[in-house]
């Protein structure tokens, strides 16, 4: 196949979780803001809401909280796993890996596809931040902080709105890490 920047840049994106120690421009942070409210989205309705965290004493808060969180869904819902009980337990464990900038994504009532239309959202961000040489990874240890009251009052959220995803973000520590080696895809049957 010929050379193909967007397919280069998909197949090249990893997760990051060791990040340098200087903040993302906001215009940036706008512009992959725009990338992400962009994606396809379900009716067109448009629901989808963002937040923007750079506060470091913030997002420390937050990973405090959101590993007490996820502790508690986990116990009440039977979950056990000794490596994530062990690291969420870890005072020095920080769900957001020292990264400079967060970015929330949130469905707003009445939205049909929430799930599909943050997923899209967020794998925008994550290609186009890609693409501008700063590092990403979802963070789903996050998700229990959309029933946190704290965390809805500081980012401002309005009532009925529903935190779907965290993705965190900045220039990447090692430049040259390799993105995760894929298997081929398993297509289970083409009909034609």
């Amino acid at each position: 196949m010929a050379s193909n920047p967007i397919l280069e840049n998909i197949y090249a994106r990893r997760s990051v979780r060791s990040f340098e120690d200087r903040p993302v421009r906001e215009e940036d942070i706008n512009e992959l803001i725009k990338a992400g409210f962009h994606a396809a989205n379900g009716l067109n309705l448009q629901k989808l809401r963002f937040s923007v965290v750079t506060s470091r004493t913030k997002l420390n808060e937050y990973s405090a909280t959101g590993k007490r969180t996820f502790l508690e869904y986990m116990a009440a819902n039977d979950m056990t796993n000794p490596h994530l009980e062990s690291n969420l337990r870890n005072d020095g464990f920080d769900i957001f890996y020292g990264a400079p900038a967060a970015i929330f994504i949130y469905a707003a009532p009445g939205i049909m596809t929430a799930t599909e239309d943050a997923s899209l959202a967020a794998g925008n961000i994550m290609l186009a931040a890609a693409s501008m040489g700063l590092g990403t990874c979802w963070i789903g240890f996050a998700y229990h902080l959309g029933s946190d009251k704290v965390f809805l009052k500081d980012n401002k959220v309005p009532e009925g709105h529903k935190l779907l995803a965290a993705i965190i973000l900045g220039y990447p520590k090692n430049k040259d890490q390799m993105a995760t080696p894929r298997e081929r895809p398993h297509i289970l049957n083409w009909v034609r």
